[in-house]
């Protein structure tokens, strides 16, 4: 009986992060194109065949100094950091967030800046695309980034040694998805998840995804959102530029 009340608070917590972070994904720009950002970055300082090999083999195989790396990804987190307490950018989407059902709108725009910072950090450092080859590996692998940034054990375990296997591997474009089960993400990412949405549970939000309360009374306040954003996004960096794919 004990048993199975735990596998039932694990579904339930697993299934709450997974509608969050699908909920937040519905939000436009939520997805990072990472062809787009890098060339964005870079298209001033390089160009032609300098500028081909970046988006090719990413910015650690191509050369690109630590110092460089980190300016720009300190620029992203301030940047976030600065607009991620207003909520003004969802009021000119159709219907609001009409479409996120009974996710609250400030904590789905505060994950909406969370996975964008996270795929653009993870780009600036090396990555290849985390959209990969199906939908299952990139929501995997946002959730072990997102699992770092919220100081999961497990996603760093399975971190590591992702990220030194991409250094050792071929340069690729897209995450190749027998390297995620070589290095046992399929197997971590499921205990990242109920961790995060556990953590969730424990601010405020309902166990039951189809009844999901607003947090702190309906709005993330931006002291809140400032003291918890910004360590996460440094947290993640640091990771990052710790074992930067080269």
């Amino acid at each position: 009986m004990a048993e199975e009340h735990k596998e039932t608070g694990e579904k339930e917590s697993s299934g709450l992060w997974y509608a969050i972070l699908d909920t937040a994904l519905k939000i436009p720009g939520a997805k990072v194109d990472r062809d787009n950002f890098l060339e964005k970055l870079f298209d001033k300082q390089y160009s032609g065949d300098q500028l081909a090999n970046i988006l090719d083999v990413g910015t650690g195989k191509a050369g690109i100094s630590l110092e460089v790396l980190d300016k720009l990804a300190e620029a992203e987190i301030r940047n976030h950091t600065g607009i991620v307490t207003s909520t003004s950018f969802l009021a000119g989407l159709p219907g609001g967030l009409a479409m996120a059902g009974t996710i609250p709108a400030d904590l789905a725009q505060y994950y909406w800046h969370v996975i964008v910072i996270a795929q653009k950090l993870a780009y600036i450092y090396g990555w290849p695309d985390l959209q990969g080859e199906d939908n299952d590996d990139y929501l995997s692998m946002l959730t072990i980034l997102i699992g770092i940034m919220s100081g999961a054990k497990e996603a760093s375990e399975v971190f590591k040694p992702l990220s030194e296997t991409l250094s050792k591997e071929a340069a690729s474009k897209k995450l190749p998805k027998v390297m995620l089960a070589k290095a046992g993400v399929p197997q971590i990412v499921k205990q990242v998840a109920i961790r995060l949405g556990a953590h969730l549970a424990k601010q405020g939000i309902s166990k039951g995804i189809t009844k999901i309360i607003p947090l702190l009374g309906g709005a993330i306040s931006g002291a809140v959102t400032i003291a918890t954003y910004l360590p996460m996004a440094n947290t993640l960096k640091d990771a990052l530029r710790v074992d930067v794919i080269r």
